[in-house]
């Protein structure tokens, strides 16, 4: 009986773990890039060129005012908050790629209110965002 249990709970431990982060124990980064925002950044879902924040937006907080909204209970948008400047945030969870582009493949983004584009390589179907150390805001695209 104790070794089933262990099995089980080592089973749903890993089953927790690969759901937890959204991403595929198999899944191959096709590419990540970093861009430069010292501020919060949005990521736009779906696409579209208004900055102001819809529900189903990612946010990827450095205000103390953003990341009680990522981390209300229940939270108010997805997406995390960055505790330490000097360290990476974790990542997001990973979504499709195709809940964010637009017809010629870039996805939006703002930095504050600025209105930034993106676009993965060809063959994406799932990406992920995190902030870096410093002004670093990071994509990672999968396949």
């Amino acid at each position: 009986m104790r070794k089933s249990f262990v099995t089980l709970s080592l089973t749903a431990l890993t089953i927790a773990v690969l759901a937890g982060n959204g991403a595929s124990a198999y899944a191959k980064v096709l590419e990540t890039f970093t861009d430069a925002c010292s501020g919060d950044v949005v990521v736009k879902v779906p696409y579209a060129d208004a900055p102001p924040l819809d529900s189903h937006d990612i946010v990827l907080a450095r205000s103390e005012s953003m990341c009680r909204l990522v981390e209300s209970s229940p939270p108010t948008f997805s997406g995390v908050c960055q505790h330490n400047p000097q360290q990476n945030s974790d990542w997001t969870a990973t979504i499709p790629y195709s809940s964010i582009q637009n017809g010629d493949r870039r996805f939006r983004w703002f930095c504050g209110q600025t209105a930034e584009r993106a676009r993965c390589k060809t063959g994406t179907k799932r990406v992920h965002f995190r902030l870096g150390p410093g002004r670093d805001f990071q994509t990672e695209c999968l396949d």
